[in-house]
Formats: structure tokens, sequence, C-alpha cells
């Protein structure tokens, strides 16, 4: 019997004010004239930034991060969950993948376990443990909370679990 996933990302998760206003101050912050100059600072494509600008649309999970990395920021940060802009960067720079395993053997629980009370079929987690998969932005959040770690410490970002 096959379990159905609890709660399907919500395309509303992915339009947010408080976001487009981080954005927005940033590129003030960042003394950019542009979207276009923004964009460049931090990586990603000129449309990514717009669509932030203009409407509030969230990234996909890699452009969050590298905006988050050049600007040494939380993804918490980064999507206006809080308003703390203190970030500590790992001393040695992990990835998704490698502490999503670490994570498990921490456990010492067997994916089933772990991911039943999750909201995505369970083999979602078998394609994100492939090197340049990822989960979006509401599975990995989901995942954190599982796990107990913040987003950026399971990205590798931060030593910092919480």
């Amino acid at each position: 019997m096959s379990r159905q996933p609890k709660n399907l990302v919500n395309p509303e998760n992915y339009i947010s004010t408080a976001y487009q206003q981080r954005i927005i101050q940033l590129i003030e912050d960042n003394f950019c004239k542009n979207n276009d100059e923004f964009a460049k600072l931090v990586g990603v494509s000129a449309p990514v930034i717009t669509k932030s600008v203009n409407f509030g649309i969230i990234p996909t999970l890699k452009p969050l991060q590298k905006m988050a990395d050049c600007l040494q920021l939380s993804l918490d940060y980064l999507l206006a969950k809080t308003d703390n802009r203190n970030f500590y960067p790992a001393t040695v720079p992990s990835n998704f993948h490698t502490r999503l395993k670490e994570l498990k053997i921490e456990n010492k629980d067997k994916w089933s376990k772990i991911l039943f009370q999750l909201p995505f079929p369970r083999t979602y987690i078998y394609e994100w443990l492939k090197e340049g998969t990822f989960p979006c932005v509401d599975y990995l959040y989901a995942l954190a909370e599982a796990f107990n770690v913040s987003a950026d410490y399971l990205l590798g970002r931060t030593d910092d679990k919480n």
C-alpha cells in the first residue's frame, strides 16, 4: 500500500511580499543601480531578480543558495523568515547530499522511519541522495525540521545546527 503525501507543495509558498521587500532592501544595501547589477553581483540570472522584485516570486534552491552564499546571509534571512542577519559560514563547507547522509547515520534510523511523517513520497529522497538533485524549498524545510537542524546546516553552509 503506497502512502499519499500529506501536504503537496503549495504554490502560494513561492510568492512572498516579505521576500520581495527583502530583495529590494538587499539591492539598496549593496548600492546596486538596478536588478541586472544585483543579479551579476550575486551570480544569478537577471530574470530571477526581476521576478523577485516585481512579483515576489521565490526562485528555486540553487539561485537562493547562490545569493545567500554571495551575500553571506542565512537562507532564513534571505527568505525574510527572520530579521537576524548573523550568519556563521561552515569552516569546512559541506553539501546537501553529504549532510543528508550524515544526518541519517546520526539518527540511526532507516529512511522509511525518517520519511514516514514527511510531506513527500519517500522515493524523492533517493533522487536527492544523487549529486546534483535538490528538493524544493518547502521540502528542504520539512527535512530540516525532521532532523531538527537549520536549512543552512542541511545545505552544508554552516556548522551551526540551529
